[in-house]
């Protein structure tokens, strides 16, 4: 990344492991389960410092997988001390699959990005509303009775999001009628190769048709286990990102 392109940078990712356990439809992990690795402390420490060298904006580290709860505890409390030593902003993305872990990690990060597919899950962290970000998925079971309810129902938390998703060909996944018409009088900002948008305090992301892409996401490095860095989710093996 160039020196003159430091404004663009906002916030990194870490893919933590390829391992997960969901079978979602709109992965875009194409290792996923096919690699054990875990990302070490080492490779990101030298991932860390080489931001240091691009910027002095307090970034914001979202840790991604695979599933990043299927890391050991420890070694998730470990990259938050090392995140926080550098003084970046820690926030994570999970399927929420493992609920009492995700509990005793909120002191470690600053906000943990969780997706719910009931009423007793959102309960679950209603004593956390400030670090726990209430996510429901844009997939094929989502309706607009869902999501009003969705609205109401967690309004008590500080950041809830909806996540639009679509299949690898990118066709999305979500057909109920009333949600796309809601979502077409909406005014969305476009950000890198996605659009958002605020409906009733929720955000709302979906994908550009035929501009989104797993390969080009260019304000976004990514660290992969293998300790490469690069913006892209098409090949680990490039190291072209941060030189």
């Amino acid at each position: 990344m160039s020196k003159n392109k430091k404004y663009e940078l906002d916030h990194v990712d870490i893919v933590t492991t390829h391992l997960c356990n969901n079978n979602c439809l709109f992965c875009i992990d194409k290792f996923v389960n096919t690699n054990k690795e875990i990302i070490s402390i080492d490779k990101i420490e030298n991932f860390l410092k080489k931001l240091k060298k691009y910027t002095d904006k307090k970034l914001t580290v979202l840790l991604l997988g695979g599933e990043p709860t299927t890391l050991p505890f420890d070694t998730l409390v470990d990259i938050s001390n090392l995140v926080h030593k550098y003084d970046y902003r820690l926030i994570m993305s999970t399927n929420g699959k493992l609920k009492n872990k995700i509990l005793k990690l909120i002191p470690y990060f600053e906000s943990i990005q969780v997706t719910v597919n009931s009423d007793e899950e959102i309960d679950f962290y209603r004593d956390h509303p400030d670090k726990i970000n209430i996510k429901i998925a844009g997939d094929k079971n989502l309706t607009m009775d869902k999501f009003n309810h969705f609205i109401e129902y967690t309004k008590d938390f500080d950041r809830r999001s909806l996540s639009m998703y679509f299949d690898t060909n990118f066709n999305e996944l979500c057909e109920d009628e009333e949600i796309w018409n809601l979502l077409n009088k909406l005014e969305w900002k476009e950000v890198g190769s996605y659009l958002y948008t605020f409906y009733k305090g929720v955000r709302i992301k979906r994908c550009i048709v035929g501009k989104t892409n797993i390969v080009d996401e260019p304000t976004i490095p990514k660290l992969y286990p293998n300790g490469n860095y690069n913006k892209t989710w098409d090949n680990e093996d490039m190291d072209d990102y941060l030189v």
